[in-house]
């Protein structure tokens, strides 16, 4: 469960959103379906419930609840417990202290020192497994649970309703993506999370009311804050949420191929912006309307 609930943590990183006048919940149709995309909040606190009548009425006129990725399958599990166990390690000879430059090893030294947490445990661990594993203790800290998070809302009613769940990505992919084989982009993961974590409650706090309120300019302004900081964060930014906004986007227009209706949970951070699945569909000519 641990491990299942680390992995979780990570695609909040990507984003996170609450409820008001509008909410970050979309509607595109074609001739033969229509598709609702809500960007998500994958780890809550219990005020976030009840969520909106329009969200709720849009999952029930959907014939399928589509996810990222759905950790609770068996499958996904032991994908992401592998994982986390060969990919996220280094290889005999390696450690954090010999891999990460001088300037990130200190700043992890001092975190952890200030958590009470031992970095000798860490040191076999590669900076994606380290940067997952702090994110969440801090998330844990304060108050927010992935049990909370709308995708569990909605899985649990999918299984309780028997409605079909369809994932837009594997675990697989999303495995791959953290664990890339690129040390520079190890390494800014893992600084960026540090450097940041201080300031995590504060920009939970703006991003729960952003999407409280359906605001999604400032939701997208809160999520891209980073690459104005470091313009070095593109790297980042663009293989873990622009390129896979992209492939959300092919996948979500074969949808709109068919004759069903599908109900789209997928990371606040991939629905808004520039870059977003929302202007995506817009810039490929399909009307996008905020419920």
């Amino acid at each position: 469960m641990f491990l299942k609930n680390v992995y979780v943590l990570f695609f909040i990183l990507l984003l996170t959103p609450f409820l008001h006048a509008k909410s970050i919940l979309y509607k595109v149709s074609s001739p033969t379906s229509t598709i609702y995309i809500l960007g998500s909040i994958h780890l809550a606190k219990p005020e976030l419930y009840p969520l909106k009548r329009p969200i709720e009425e849009a999952y029930n006129k959907s014939d399928a609840l589509v996810v990222e990725l759905d950790p609770n399958s068996q499958h996904s599990m032991k994908v992401i417990q592998s994982a986390m166990m060969t990919l996220g390690m280094y290889k005999p000879g390696k450690s954090l202290k010999s891999e990460l430059t001088p300037q990130t090893y200190r700043a992890l030294e001092t975190y952890v020192k200030k958590v009470g947490l031992s970095l000798e445990i860490m040191q076999p661990m590669r900076p994606w497994t380290v940067m997952l594993q702090l994110s969440m203790m801090e998330m844990l800290r304060l108050g927010y649970d992935p049990n909370l998070g709308i995708d569990q809302h909605f899985l649990k009613r999918a299984k309780h309703d028997g409605k079909a769940v369809l994932e837009i990505e594997s675990a697989e992919e999303q495995m791959a993506l953290l664990s890339r084989d690129d040390k520079e982009f190890q390494e800014l993961l893992l600084r960026y999370t540090l450097e940041d974590m201080h300031e995590m409650e504060p920009l939970l706090n703006t991003m729960f009311k952003s999407w409280k309120e359906g605001d999604a300019d400032t939701l997208a302004s809160v999520v891209d804050s980073s690459l104005v900081v470091d313009p070095r964060l593109k790297k980042v930014y663009d293989t873990l949420i622009t390129k896979r906004n992209y492939t959300m986007t092919k996948k979500i227009r074969s949808y709109l191929r068919t004759k069903q209706n599908y109900f789209v949970v997928v990371g606040a951070g991939h629905v808004v912006g520039d870059e977003g699945i929302v202007n995506i569909l817009r810039k490929r000519g399909f009307k996008v309307i905020q419920e």
